[in-house]
């Protein structure tokens, strides 16, 4: 090391001042250096996650709100819709579209064949890793009022008939985005990772938004560490299954992904119960990321008798519900931006396990004795042997868990759908 005096001279009380001052600040710097980064504790963010839950009744009652007329894209009120959405967006973060200023910036336009649309993208700046991102994302388009006289909407059916809201599809979903993005800056420090806060357009047309997306990715999608997705959050398919949701695709991600989604989920009311990605049978923006090898989990309360109606408007939102659901998902977010792994992409799992057959037989046990008698005698009989089935595969055991009992379950799964879609709209 070079001296910083010459042994020959005398100095003077003014270097010695100098050298006293230079010498605290290198060994402040090297404090800096060796001092640990501070970290979110799970207390703050739990702290917040309770918090993570305001605006959603007001953002879900403006995106389905009839002046809106189920926001379908490319048509006026979609614009009106996304001019609200930008706002908040702001509020939120940067415009993840770097080649434009202003709103543009929140916007990445798109056309897809006979469809055009918007998606809307904010970004949340990570304080150590910003250049890994964590994106979580929901579709904000819907169905225009696309419906038939008997009130059922389709994106294949003319406009002009009654309005379709889609408030659980997927207003809520919006809102819970928006609602976790302004509360990352309640947070003592923000996360690790960069958060993508993403509204997707043109779901309803195919999942036309989010494939645009990542076939053009305004953030790396090697450097994407995981996108959670939400699609029919507040939403209740019988009375008994209020405090039951499904968390779908968790396997993508490994122990890893798994063990932050188990944490989010411990200790709440809510019962998050996991199912494979199969079970969400591709129908939502999840499949897409997982299409591109993308860590996923994909957050809903499935497809019940209001799906795709008129009647799914304000009215059938459980707001305590949906305000679970947005803590447990705030939670999964930040622990994915925060964690010191990566989950890493698992490929070739299998289509179903039995976990997938632990769930279904626990959603089962717990809506078939007080519910059953919702359903016409024909479809009770028809869930009832269902349920005996999925007893039977579980009393088996994993050991005897083979190709045709994952063929039984996913016939009894897709069955229940179908059921429980057909059974009519209620606002239980």
């Amino acid at each position: 090391m070079q001296n910083w005096t010459n042994p020959g001279t005398v100095v003077g009380p003014a270097a010695r001042r100098r050298l006293r001052t230079t010498a605290l600040a290198c060994a402040g710097l090297a404090l800096i250096a060796v001092a640990p980064v501070r970290g979110l504790t799970q207390a703050e963010i739990d702290a917040v996650a309770n918090k993570a839950t305001r605006g959603l009744q007001r953002i879900t009652a403006t995106l389905a709100s009839n002046q809106l007329r189920g926001r379908d894209n490319d048509t006026p009120e979609s614009r009106v819709a996304q001019r609200y959405l930008v706002g908040h967006l702001k509020a939120r973060g940067a415009g993840v579209n770097g080649a434009a200023g202003g709103a543009t910036a929140y916007m990445q336009p798109f056309v897809d064949g006979d469809q055009a649309g918007a998606n809307l993208l904010a970004v949340v700046r990570g304080r150590e890793l910003p250049d890994e991102y964590v994106v979580v994302g929901a579709h904000y388009d819907h169905l225009d009022s696309r419906s038939d006289d008997a009130g059922h909407c389709s994106a294949s059916a003319p406009p002009g008939g009654a309005v379709c809201n889609g408030a659980t599809d997927n207003a809520t979903g919006v809102a819970a985005v928006l609602a976790i993005g302004k509360a990352l800056h309640a947070l003592p420090e923000l996360p690790r990772r960069s958060v993508v806060l993403a509204l997707w357009d043109a779901e309803e047309d195919g999942l036309r938004g989010s494939r645009y997306y990542v076939d053009h990715p305004l953030v790396p999608l090697a450097q994407t560490v995981a996108y959670v997705n939400f699609d029919i959050l507040g939403a209740v398919l019988v009375p008994s299954l209020r405090s039951s949701s499904f968390a779908v695709a968790i396997e993508t991600g490994g122990a890893v992904l798994r063990g932050i989604v188990d944490a989010a989920v411990a200790g709440q009311p809510l019962q998050v119960r996991p199912f494979s990605f199969i079970f969400g049978q591709a129908r939502s923006d999840y499949a897409n990321f997982v299409g591109r090898n993308i860590p996923t989990v994909f957050f809903s309360d499935s497809t019940g008798g209001c799906y795709h109606t008129t009647g799914d408007d304000l009215r059938v939102v459980d707001f305590a519900k949906l305000a679970q659901q947005t803590a447990i998902a705030f939670r999964t977010v930040v622990g994915l931006a925060e964690s010191p792994t990566r989950p890493s992409f698992v490929a070739g799992a299998p289509l179903a396990v039995f976990e997938d057959a632990v769930s279904l037989q626990r959603v089962l046990a717990t809506a078939v004795p007080a519910d059953l008698d919702l359903f016409p005698p024909a479809d009770q009989a028809l869930i009832t042997s269902t349920k005996a089935q999925i007893d039977q595969i579980v009393a088996a055991g994993p050991a005897q868990f083979d190709g045709n009992a994952v063929s039984v379950l996913l016939t009894a799964a897709a069955m229940l759908i179908n059921t429980l879609t057909g059974m009519g709209c209620h606002a239980y």
